[in-house]
């Protein structure tokens, strides 16, 4: 199955200084890119903070914390999405707190499961880790993670209270989301022109959207995703997942099944959208965005991306700190560090991913803001739940409905 953020691979491929090995992908070891790169986004940053500070808002940068904290460690080992931070942020990272940049070690995943399996483990030497939510929830339940010392990270008071207090994390003990983004619905809007507007047209074939677009219908591979937006159809909540709900949902996939192309990853889909062989695309929004800016700009005019309005999948990253790390005075640092403003509007401004700090946003580029795919407008974001945190007994559920949808 195709993470959704193998294609961030594509709008930054070709970065100089990776290597081979380290943890399962690649891993950035030593300064990646040239110095004047680095002093370009230092210059960048440092206007932005100073923006920041006409308008009467001071960010906490690495520095003044520092001063005020028990001294690092001297290192600092990441484990994060490949192609999922603008490298030159480890440079600079490094200047601010002192720690020698051959000791900041970056290593990259294209699964979750890997780090995951590493938490288990446990020694990761790992100080920060990145988990999407479900992820982060049970790394939490299992005790792999260590609480966060708040006063280390004052620049947590610029996060967006939408992103405060996720389901799996009340109060963020634990963690804070590093980036966020949307499961909603991609179409050609040259072969499809009504678009997608309501799950009705996925869903229920009485509706006729279904059969006129017969195998030109693509959804998701991940579970979740699929149920969730099944049980938005029914007019379920998120986190109902009692045997009745089940029932209906399986009876409504079952239904729909023979209507579609495929299950699709981010490949499937792409290639699809791209041959005109898909029409509608069940997708993550930043591929979507990726797809139009880097991967097929010719076909940008025709490539349209929403979210239902019975709503869709607020998903989030989360930066959590190993139960066991070496460094976690770093840590703390780190994580203070991506929060501030500044810094977190130039990390999304070239990934391409929404952050969650409110402050960074007058900041960020326009084309970034400003585009619906990637920070929906405010009455879009109202309609979106977080994906739910699932007891054991909700995930058996969730798998076997999907195990008979499959066998269907």
């Amino acid at each position: 199955m195709t993470s959704r953020r193998e294609f961030l691979k594509i709008a930054i491929a070709g970065v100089a200084g990776l290597v081979v090995g380290g943890a399962a992908g690649w891993s950035l070891r030593g300064p990646g890119i040239s110095p004047e790169k680095i002093a370009e986004y230092e210059k960048e940053i440092e206007k932005l903070r100073k923006q920041l500070a006409e308008k009467g808002v001071v960010t906490t940068t690495v520095t003044k914390t520092i001063s005020a904290m028990p001294k690092h460690e001297g290192a600092l080992h990441v484990y994060n999405w490949s192609y999922y931070i603008q490298e030159a942020l480890l440079d600079i990272f490094a200047q601010e707190t002192g720690i020698p940049r051959d000791k900041i070690v970056y290593d990259v995943f294209e699964d979750p499961a890997e780090p995951f399996a590493k938490l288990e483990a446990g020694g990761s030497g790992y100080d920060v880790i990145v988990l999407p939510d479900n992820d982060a929830a049970l790394a939490i339940r299992r005790g792999y993670v260590r609480k966060l010392d708040k006063s280390l990270i004052p620049n947590a008071k610029f996060m967006d209270p939408n992103f405060l207090n996720p389901p799996f994390d009340p109060g963020n003990k634990y963690s804070f989301v590093y980036m966020w983004g949307t499961t909603g619905y991609s179409w050609r809007n040259d072969l499809c022109p009504e678009g997608v507007k309501t799950v009705k047209q996925i869903f229920d074939p009485n509706y006729g959207f279904l059969e006129k677009y017969k195998k030109k219908i693509t959804m998701l591979q991940e579970a979740i995703e699929v149920v969730l937006s099944a049980k938005a159809y029914l007019g379920k909540d998120p986190n109902d997942w009692s045997n009745r709900t089940m029932e209906e949902v399986k009876e409504v996939l079952i239904k729909q099944k023979p209507y579609l192309a495929a299950y699709a990853g981010t490949s499937e889909y792409f290639q699809g959208l791209a041959n005109g062989s898909i029409y509608v695309a069940h997708a993550y929004n930043g591929d979507i965005a990726v797809f139009k800016e880097e991967e097929h700009p010719e076909l940008a005019d025709k490539i349209s991306y929403g979210i239902p309005e019975e709503g869709g999948t607020k998903w989030t990253d989360n930066l959590l700190i190993p139960k066991d790390a070496p460094h976690p005075i770093a840590a703390h640092l780190f994580i203070n560090f991506l929060l501030d403003p500044a810094v977190a509007a130039v990390n999304s401004n070239y990934i391409k991913y929404a952050n969650p700090v409110k402050a960074s946003q007058p900041l960020m580029e326009e084309d970034v803001l400003k585009d619906p795919i990637v920070y929906p407008p405010e009455d879009v974001q109202k309609r979106l739940w977080f994906v739910p945190v699932l007891t054991d007994e909700q995930k058996a559920k969730l798998n076997e409905v999907w195990e008979e949808v499959q066998a269907a």
